[in-house]
């Protein structure tokens, strides 16, 4: 840990603290010019890395499903429920307990919480993100 004051990587810990949010605050003071300074440290919370159809493997990102979400349910009844939408979806990929993760599997989880919620943003976000180019396609997912 690179001290703020002088830049020195050399800090011995002074003080560990365990927060509410299950981080630790830490007090250190740099070997060299003495100094204290706080830092935190946090588990990583979204570990979770999404492989896309070109194969190309990327961190999971809440702000793309995020877009992605606000983009379906835009002039829909749950236009204001984007957060809690997303939160379910995250949580459901959570629970599948895979490190890696599809964009497939991604389409899958959030076509079945918006199912729930509007069949419309479920349809946007289904010709959105699925290779359905045509209304035969449309027809057999409205269909199932």
């Amino acid at each position: 840990m690179k001290c703020i004051f002088c830049g020195n990587s050399e800090s011995k810990v002074v003080d560990s603290r365990y927060l509410k949010d299950t981080s630790i605050r830490r007090r250190r003071e740099c070997l060299v010019c003495g100094k204290r300074f706080t830092t935190y440290e946090t588990a990583e919370s979204n570990p979770m890395v999404v492989t896309n159809v070109d194969n190309i493997r990327e961190p999971f990102k809440t702000e793309k499903l995020t877009c992605s979400i606000e983009h379906a349910v835009y002039c829909t009844e749950i236009e204001n429920q984007v957060k809690d939408i997303v939160d379910k979806i995250e949580k459901k990929l959570f629970e599948l307990q895979k490190q890696e993760i599809t964009t497939k599997d991604i389409v899958k989880v959030a076509l079945e919480v918006l199912i729930e919620l509007s069949s419309m943003a479920c349809l946007v976000y289904y010709t959105q993100h699925t290779d359905c180019d045509d209304f035969d396609g449309v027809r057999r997912f409205i269909n199932m």
